[in-house]
């Protein structure tokens, strides 16, 4: 009986010439791979590394299969690539910074089988200097539920529709995370601004600060001091619209089950709304990465681990996947699938993925999260106001690009 473990990989930044020798390769006919996947992908792994063991007779595979989640492996790949798994999950943003310490293999063996049902942003989030270092399997990004009581179809297109409506006493229009700052960022990407340049690769970049992104403060403060916000802070949110007081809230696939279990019919998905700011009204946008299966670059046997990688996000598994894990697929065929199709989440999901941009990979991308939840939390407890918001933009601003001047 072969052994069969989930686990997660390191892989180093490999050069052309690195890619042609991993399709070269010939694999001696005895092959172990570890495999690090989160918990609730382990039994569907298991039986997709069994079906392809079955389709590959020209190998002799031995699986170890752990559990680890997505956002642990990169990590652990880090700290030890000898022993870590050849292959594992890893988000799309951390990719750049895994190649750049030579963690990652590129990968090349049956990409092809892919890659056309593949969206743009999808590829450009895996591909490094021409070469592409991941399988991406599932957009992963926040987008707006709704209680149907609350709002029709039309009026959740635009924040400020939603916001002039008037539920009474103990009942709440909107709810966001203005002190989180995967949240906070729609606010200042949707007007204009940039984070580390047009493409997001120019660590010297942040233009928060300026008219655009002024604007962008004023409305947050606006938003925060409205007595039918909600901030989402500790699920307070979430429970508030579970109970039917809360019109809309943003948050992502995940919240799925526990809402469709308390609102039943009168739940409802779409992408995050416009807004007007400064009298324009502009598309609310936040940052969109994916969730990615990759193949450390030390891996003993290249040629097997790519191949596999690619078959665990083919279009039967990411059916198997959404179906079994919910993770929506990200291959544009099976949008069409009448699961899929009909499945007011994952359009919202998807359709959101389209107009958000992605989340930049560089490793600067680490001097965000701090400064920008602290600007959040400034804006929601009222200590960041009109009077002194230029001055703490600027300083966030130059938090978020400070080590590198």
């Amino acid at each position: 009986m072969k052994k069969r473990s989930l686990a997660v990989a390191l892989a180093a930044a490999m050069s052309m010439s690195l890619m042609s020798s991993v399709s070269a390769f010939a694999e001696s006919s005895d092959v172990t791979l570890k495999l690090w996947v989160p918990e609730e992908a382990y039994e569907d792994t298991d039986a997709a590394v069994k079906a392809f063991d079955e389709l590959h007779d020209e190998f002799n595979i031995s699986y170890e299969i752990a559990i680890l989640g997505i956002d642990e492996a990169p990590a652990m790949v880090e700290t030890d690539a000898d022993v870590a798994a050849d292959i594992f999950y890893v988000p799309s943003g951390g990719i750049a910074d895994m190649v750049s310490k030579g963690l990652l293999l590129p990968l090349a063996k049956d990409y092809d089988s892919i890659e056309a049902d593949l969206p743009e942003s999808a590829l450009t989030a895996v591909t490094i200097d021409g070469l592409k270092y991941a399988v991406p399997f599932s957009p992963n990004t926040y987008f707006m539920y709704y209680n149907t009581d609350f709002y029709s179809e039309d009026e959740v297109k635009s924040l400020d529709t939603m916001m002039a409506k008037d539920f009474g006493d103990g009942k709440w229009n909107f709810s966001t995370q203005i002190t989180n700052s995967w949240y906070a960022e729609m606010f200042f990407m949707g007007n204009g601004t940039t984070l580390f340049g047009e493409d997001g690769t120019d660590p010297t970049d942040c233009t928060f600060n300026n008219e655009n992104g002024f604007n962008s403060g004023a409305y947050m403060i606006e938003l925060a001091q409205n007595p039918k916000y909600l901030e989402d802070a500790d699920g307070v949110g979430s429970s508030a619209f579970k109970s039917g007081n809360l019109g809309a809230i943003t948050t992502g696939a995940w919240s799925a089950p526990d809402f469709r279990e308390a609102l039943g019919d009168k739940l409802s998905a779409c992408p995050i709304p416009t807004a007007n700011i400064a009298g324009n009204e502009v598309q609310l946008t936040n940052f969109v990465d994916f969730k990615t299966i990759a193949v450390k670059s030390n891996t003993a046997y290249p040629l097997a681990a790519s191949q596999l990688a690619v078959y665990l996000c083919n279009p039967e598994n990411s059916l198997i996947r959404y179906q079994n894990q919910g993770d929506v697929p990200v291959l544009m065929s099976l949008s069409q699938d009448p699961s899929i199709k009909e499945d007011v989440v994952a359009n919202a999901l998807n359709e959101q993925a389209a107009l958000s941009c992605n989340q930049p990979s560089i490793s600067q991308m680490g001097s965000y999260w701090d400064p920008m939840k602290a600007f959040g939390d400034g804006v929601y407890h009222g200590e960041i106001t009109m009077d002194n918001l230029q001055e703490q933009l600027d300083a966030l601003a130059d938090s978020v690009t400070a080590t590198l001047k």
